[in-house]
C-alpha cells in the first residue's frame, strides 16, 4: 500500500503549498550546508631574514700583526741605551781582521767597500728567569768579495747596577758557505738555534756544501746555568738540498 494513498485527492491550492514548502526546505537545507561559518585560517606572514655571511677581508689589503712588536718596548731600565750607537767591543773576523764594532746610527762601514755591520733589531724578554727583561740584540754582518756574503751577530745583555753586562754573544755562519741562521727562539732560560748545514762542531762553515746550497739543517739547545747560557745538545738533520741565497730567517720569541 502506497504511503498516503488513504489521504484524499489534492487541489491546485494545497499542491502549491507542498511545492513552495519543499523548495523552502531544500534552499534552507543549501544554506544551512554551505553557508555556515567555517573555522578562521589565521594567514602568518613569513619574513625570510637573511643574515649575511661574514667577509673575509682580503690578505692583500689587511696588514699582518707582528708578533715581535711586543717585544720591541725598551723597558725602563734599558731605555738610556741606545744600540744604535754604541761600541760591543773588540770583534774578529774569521779572515783574522781585528777591530773594535762600534756602530753609529745603526752601521758600521768597512774600508775599501769589504762590507760592514748593521743592527736589525732589538728584543726585549726575561731569558735569565730573574723577572727582569734582558736585551736581545741582533746585527747583521756583511761581506763582499765578489759575491757578497753575510752573518749573523747577537748579543744578549742584561742591566746590572745600572750598567750593561754581556751574558751571551754568537755569530752564525754564512748562507754562502754554511751554517747560516735558519732561525732563533728564545723562552726562558733556553735558546735554540737552527743552522743551515752541518755545524755540529761549532763550525762557521760547512766544507760539504756548495756555494748557497744547504744539505740539512743543525739544531743547537743551549740553557742558562745561572750564570751563562751552556750549550746542552746539538743535533744534525739531513734534508733535501736547499739553496738559501736571499734567506729570511725566523726570529720566536715565548
Amino acid at each position: 500500500m502506497l504511503p498516503f494513498s488513504k489521504i484524499g485527492p489534492i487541489d491546485r491550492t494545497e499542491r502549491k503549498a507542498l511545492l513552495f514548502a519543499a523548495l523552502f526546505s531544500c534552499l534552507f537545507i543549501f544554506i544551512f550546508a554551505f553557508a555556515r561559518p567555517h573555522p578562521r585560517r589565521t594567514r602568518r606572514t613569513s619574513v625570510n631574514v637573511t643574515i649575511p655571511p661574514p667577509m673575509t677581508p682580503n690578505s692583500s689589503e689587511v696588514p699582518v700583526a707582528d708578533s715581535l712588536e711586543t717585544f720591541r718596548v725598551s723597558p725602563e731600565h734599558f731605555q738610556q741605551i741606545d744600540f744604535k750607537n754604541h761600541s760591543y767591543g773588540p770583534y774578529t773576523s774569521s779572515a783574522g781582521m781585528k777591530i773594535n764594532l762600534t756602530l753609529s746610527h745603526g752601521e758600521l762601514r768597512l774600508p775599501n767597500n769589504s762590507g760592514g755591520f748593521a743592527l736589525k733589531d732589538v728584543y726585549y724578554h726575561d731569558v735569565t728567569g730573574d723577572g727582569i727583561e734582558e736585551a736581545i740584540v741582533w746585527l747583521a754582518h756583511g761581506q763582499c768579495s765578489g759575491l757578497c756574503n753575510g752573518t749573523n751577530l747577537f748579543y744578549i745583555y742584561a742591566v746590572r747596577n745600572g750598567k750593561l753586562k754581556p751574558i751571551w754573544e754568537y755569530e752564525t755562519g754564512s748562507y754562502r758557505y754554511g751554517c747560516g741562521l735558519k732561525s732563533l727562539a728564545v723562552s726562558a732560560k733556553e735558546l735554540g738555534l737552527l743552522l743551515f748545514g752541518d755545524c755540529s762542531l761549532r763550525a762557521t762553515r760547512d766544507p760539504s756544501t756548495s756555494d748557497f746550497m744547504a744539505l740539512g739543517f743543525t739544531s743547537i739547545l743551549l740553557e742558562f746555568d745561572g750564570q751563562r747560557f751552556a750549550q746542552t745538545s746539538t743535533q744534525f738533520y739531513i734534508t733535501p738540498p736547499r739553496n738559501v741565497m736571499n734567506y729570511k730567517p725566523g726570529i720566536h720569541i715565548y
